[in-house]
């Protein structure tokens, strides 16, 4: 187990669902906002993908992933998000911001 300690990460989620009227509605995908409270990138990575399936979706893909304390180094975040990451610290719950929903064209 390792001793490194664990502090707020963001990151940007790409997701999609598998059949409609799911979490995400009458949409195929969508991009999240995502905090974790972990220890490092891959465990973000890999806590992030164990909470969007369990909301019946299948992650494509994680970017801009970084400590909370780095992001808001050089960008704000909205309230919402701020509580958010509160919440993710006191619970050590995985949480999403909105979800962005939208249909991929084939």
């Amino acid at each position: 187990m390792s001793n490194k300690k664990k502090e707020l990460w963001i990151g940007s989620a790409h997701v999609k669902q598998p059949r409609r009227n799911g979490v995400l509605g009458d949409a195929d995908e969508a991009f999240v906002n995502v905090i974790a409270f972990v220890a490092n990138t891959s465990d973000f990575r890999r806590q992030v993908k164990k909470a969007v399936e369990s909301l019946g979706l299948k992650m494509l893909r994680l970017k801009d992933v970084e400590t909370l304390k780095r992001r808001l180094s050089k960008h704000s975040i909205h309230e919402d998000l701020s509580k958010l990451a509160q919440e993710v610290e006191r619970t050590g719950q995985v949480a999403f911001d909105v979800f962005c929903t939208f249909d991929h064209d084939t």
